[in-house]
């Protein structure tokens, strides 16, 4: 793990090592992945988030904080201010996300984002990894601040 030194300018980030396990593509600065449990299982692999019905939504590993190239190693950020984190609101618009609304990984899978979930949802327990601190709308993935807690 890399915690960063304490300072009074930047807000406080932890990082760990991943591999990419995702064989078909780099991973980049803001998408969200989950561990890979179904072809690596090591506790370093990481790749696509799959569904939800899946991985119970308890898969979720952080934000990918540099691009790593498939089958190579990289930094993920599990805590702290992020300034671009990939996200969208869930299908049909609801709930928006605005500041504070909690994000988990998206309940279809097969996209690197984060999607706002309903706080009175009992359906499907879901862990949150994070909150926004910026607004989107729409069901389109957008580049939003949030705070990381994937730890």
């Amino acid at each position: 793990m890399m915690f960063g030194r304490v300072n009074r300018t930047g807000p406080e980030k932890v990082f760990i090592a991943v591999m990419n396990s995702y064989s078909t593509a780099s991973l980049t600065n803001g998408q969200a992945v989950i561990w890979d449990f179904a072809t690596d299982a090591d506790g370093v692999s990481v790749t696509r988030p799959t569904a939800r019905a899946t991985n119970a939504g308890m898969a979720a590993a952080g934000i990918v904080a540099e691009t790593i190239v498939a089958g190579d190693y990289g930094l993920l950020q599990v805590y702290g201010y992020h300034s671009a984190v990939r996200m969208r609101t869930v299908t049909g618009g609801t709930p928006a996300i605005v500041a504070g609304r909690p994000l988990v990984i998206n309940v279809a899978g097969s996209v690197f984002c984060l999607e706002s979930v309903s706080t009175a949802s009992t359906a499907i327990l879901t862990f949150p990894i994070g909150f926004a601190l910026g607004a989107t709308s729409g069901f389109t993935t957008a580049t939003k601040a949030a705070f990381i807690r994937a730890m």
